[in-house]
């Protein structure tokens, strides 16, 4: 085998490896920037989550879920008027943010209210005569997801 055609393969197996490390990777390289993970505040009336990502893409789809319990207290038309607890309820309420990236980096800012005026769970007091009247709302847990347009997705979740 010559030179000539020793070099000439040599350099076609280069260009086939350069072809083959230039195709961009499909895998999802988001993470949490610096591997801080999200600030997430409770207010009382309203939940708060911010962060920053890398690796995310061009944009990024970050998601506020709040989870929030409330007492439902029963009073009795007769003459013993309570109040008595009742059944206590449940909700969730959710916020959303479409953040573009720079440079594969997006940061996020999300505030969700809770919501003051809660209708009681069915059955919450022990008869339809009786009245039920909800309290305020406690938040119980707060989920922030981030979806990535690379496919990637972080969940941080704090309880309270």
């Amino acid at each position: 085998m010559g030179i000539k055609k020793l070099l000439g393969s040599a350099s076609l197996a280069g260009a086939a490896i350069l072809t083959v490390a230039a195709v961009p990777a499909q895998a999802s390289g988001l993470h949490w920037y610096q591997s801080h993970t999200p600030t997430v505040v409770n207010t009382g009336s309203a939940v708060e989550a911010s962060g920053q990502v890398a690796g995310a893409g061009t944009y990024i789809v970050a998601t506020l879920s709040v989870k929030y319990s409330f007492p439902v207290l029963c009073y009795n038309p007769g003459s013993d008027a309570g109040p008595v607890p009742g059944q206590s309820g449940t909700g969730s309420v959710s916020g959303s943010q479409t953040v573009q990236a720079i440079h594969g980096n997006a940061s996020f800012d999300i505030t969700v209210p809770v919501p003051a005026n809660n209708t009681p769970p069915p059955h919450a007091c022990p008869n339809s005569s009786w009245t039920a009247v909800v309290g305020t709302p406690s938040v119980t847990s707060a989920t922030v997801t981030v979806n990535s347009s690379n496919g990637g997705t972080l969940t941080y979740t704090r309880s309270f």
